[in-house]
């Protein structure tokens, strides 16, 4: 009997010293041998996270930098408002998605010290929430999504600002399905495009900012792409479809070199739209067109079509620029 009640001391014990956390809690004055409770935080996200049950979450105590980290379950990681917590990784990404988990990510700040990627999302069936960040300067991409995705996959990215990156975001799926949805995010002075939106991927954005970005504001080639409500601005490109599906509504391009541009066989569909002061507003080279009810004045050529096609309802204002039209823009009438 004496036996017996030993050893299930020994398994009580044992049991409770690899006890996680469904709460975790991280701390300018955490330390990482500690359990990680909101009592007795840890010191990093990483740490903390390898004592947090999946389903759990991790929140910030205090404003500090907490290290890049790889998920491989599903949590949540929840910095109040209030507190700055940042990464500032020297290489690789910042945050790794990793597994095919449910993640969400909140008011946290990426500041590259020399890192390629701001938030990597790699594993298919992810699905990841990315609300309330800034993700600063890394040299490839301030979040990427990419590359096989046999299980579906989903991003969710609201009220973000990606800025000084080389894209804002890319998306590349080279088999299976990805579909990223972006709801008030501003993407700034990236070198490269604010948003790229590549094969197998499905993107839809509502009242963002692409501005000031070294090649194209809105991009989509070999995807799908939907804008609504947004605006391109001191790009080269505002919008641009390549080979790709690009709907805009309730748009505004101004002060790109092309406001709208279609080529390479891409389809690209303006509706509701602004295209003002670029030098060229609403472009089909070898690509196809469909414009209704927009607006493009005080551009250096409103219509511009060269071997491509160009369709419109006949409600456009095309009015005020130096060339309004160039090309041959054909004429139809709605169902």
């Amino acid at each position: 009997m004496r036996i017996a009640r030993i050893a299930l001391l020994i398994s009580v014990v044992a049991t409770a010293g690899f006890a996680q956390n469904n709460r975790s809690a991280v701390s300018l004055t955490g330390n990482d041998a500690a359990t990680c409770t909101v009592p007795d935080p840890c010191r990093t996200f990483d740490t903390a996270m390898s004592k947090t049950n999946s389903g759990g979450e991790v929140i910030v105590l205090s404003s500090a930098g907490y290290g890049p980290f790889t998920v491989t379950k599903s949590i949540s990681i929840i910095a109040p408002p209030a507190y700055h917590a940042a990464m500032a990784p020297t290489s690789g990404s910042a945050i790794t998605i990793a597994a095919g988990v449910t993640v969400v990510l909140r008011n946290l700040y990426l500041n590259s010290l020399g890192a390629d990627i701001g938030i990597q999302m790699e594993a298919s069936g992810s699905i990841v929430h990315v609300e309330n960040l800034v993700i600063n300067g890394f040299t490839l991409s301030g979040i990427k999504a990419c590359c096989i995705f046999p299980a579906t996959s989903e991003m969710f990215i609201k009220d973000t600002e990606i800025r000084g990156c080389g894209d804002g975001i890319y998306t590349y799926v080279s088999s299976g399905n990805l579909k990223v949805f972006v709801d008030h995010t501003r993407l700034e002075a990236n070198s490269v495009n604010g948003m790229s939106v590549n094969q197998n991927s499905t993107v839809a954005a509502n009242q963002s900012l692409a501005a000031g970005n070294g090649g194209n504001g809105f991009y989509v080639t070999l995807g799908k792409l939907t804008v609504s409500n947004s605006v391109a601005s001191a790009n080269e490109t505002g919008f641009r479809a390549y080979g790709g599906q690009l709907a805009a509504h309730g748009c505004e391009a101004s002060d790109n070199g092309n406001g709208f541009l279609t080529y390479g066989g891409g389809v690209m569909t303006v509706s509701n739209s602004l295209a003002t002061r670029n030098i060229e507003g609403i472009v089909s080279l070898d690509g196809r067109a469909f414009i209704s009810n927009n607006t493009v004045t005080d551009n250096g050529t409103g219509l511009h079509v060269t071997t491509g096609f160009m369709e419109s309802l006949g409600n456009n204002m095309v009015r005020g620029n130096t060339t309004n039209i160039n090309g041959t823009v054909t004429p139809v009438t709605g169902n």
